[in-house]
């Protein structure tokens, strides 16, 4: 089988690998029939030669290769000419993988190769001979792709109460739509979460409360992420914790509302520092918070004057009644975040 796993979610490619892995039967041997390559000190040589390699005491052998496309694949992009060392061995790659035998399993890893160069698409090499692109290849049979990508965030809480069932774990609808929540699609997180929950409840199901105290909510910290590149004025960053929120299926009016309570409460740190120093624990206290939070505004406050802070929240009641009466609330977000970075 010779496998392309292409912009794949990392977590789901390690179930796949351990799948692939686990088919070679007995551990002990399958050792001795497993070939990792990484992204530096691979040839296509080597990739084709442990593939042409029997098997020893095992049905078959697995050869993985990580990062090794997308590498190549910037080799021939700053060539020229097709005659070049990376076309050559583009070439060698393109026109092995056909020849491989049923005996291994090859598995191409990477996190993204560009459908518009000649990796993907072929190209003619020096002597005019047409070499086959991994597109080609995938659709002439030669090499199968497999898309593992993470579910929608509508459909989140399905995939994890499947994935618990096949742990034979219990869970509570409630805790499954919290862990949804808080987590979002990070498969490798929500994975861990379930078993550390699993222990927690000890045999029973899990119920929304054990989300409640074990699980830190993802959104709150990318929210903080979010403030902490506004605080630095770095727009790149900004935007990019928007674009990371709105693919938890946050809408923009609930950014806002989190942003609002975020720099409300910059706004009492910042005035509580003034009046009773820098105790992160007293002033805790003081505003009933827990002390991270209090201590990640008390990191952001002097960024901003109190007059400063005022204006960020009055901007914010603005954008709030422009977006509920017809303004497209994603644009006026994004519209707000350019305007919080700008440098003065």
């Amino acid at each position: 089988m010779r496998l392309l796993l292409l912009d794949c979610d990392e977590y789901l490619v390690s179930r796949r690998v351990a799948e692939l892995k686990a088919a070679l039967g007995d551990p002990e041997f399958a050792e001795l029939n497993i070939t990792e390559f990484g992204e530096t000190g691979t040839s296509a040589g080597d990739i084709l030669a442990q593939a042409e390699m029997m098997p020893f005491l095992a049905p078959r052998r697995l050869i993985l290769v990580r990062g090794y496309l997308g590498r190549l694949d910037a080799r021939m992009s700053q060539s020229k000419e097709t005659t070049s060392a990376a076309h050559a061995e583009a070439a060698r790659l393109l026109m092995g993988l056909p020849e491989v035998g049923e005996s291994a399993d090859l598995v191409l890893i990477d996190a993204k190769v560009d459908k518009r160069r000649q990796l993907w698409k072929g190209f003619k090499d020096g002597t005019g001979r047409a070499v086959p692109g991994l597109q080609t290849l995938v659709e002439q049979g030669h090499l199968m792709q497999e898309e593992l990508k993470p579910p929608e965030p509508r459909d989140l809480p399905g995939w994890i109460q499947r994935h618990a069932r096949a742990q034979g774990i219990a869970i509570e609808g409630r805790a499954v739509q919290l862990l949804a929540n808080y987590v979002g699609v990070n498969l490798r997180q929500l994975d861990n979460e379930l078993a550390k929950l699993a222990t927690y409840a000890a045999g029973r199901s899990i119920t929304a409360a054990d989300v409640e105290l074990l699980v830190s909510d993802a959104s709150e910290s990318m929210i903080w992420d979010l403030t902490d590149a506004l605080a630095r004025r770095d727009g790149r960053n900004a935007m990019r914790a928007v674009q990371m929120l709105r693919r938890h299926d946050a809408h923009a009016l609930y950014l806002l509302t989190m942003i609002v309570r975020q720099y409300r409460l910059i706004l009492a740190v910042k005035e509580a520092m003034r009046l009773h120093g820098n105790n992160k624990f007293e002033i805790a206290k003081l505003l009933g918070e827990k002390p991270f939070p209090v201590e990640k505004a008390m990191s952001q406050a002097p960024a901003y004057t109190l007059d400063e802070l005022e204006h960020v929240l009055d901007r914010c009641l603005t954008l709030d009644y422009a977006a509920k009466s017809g303004a497209d609330a994603d644009t006026e977000l994004d519209l707000f975040v350019a305007e919080l970075t700008r440098r003065r």
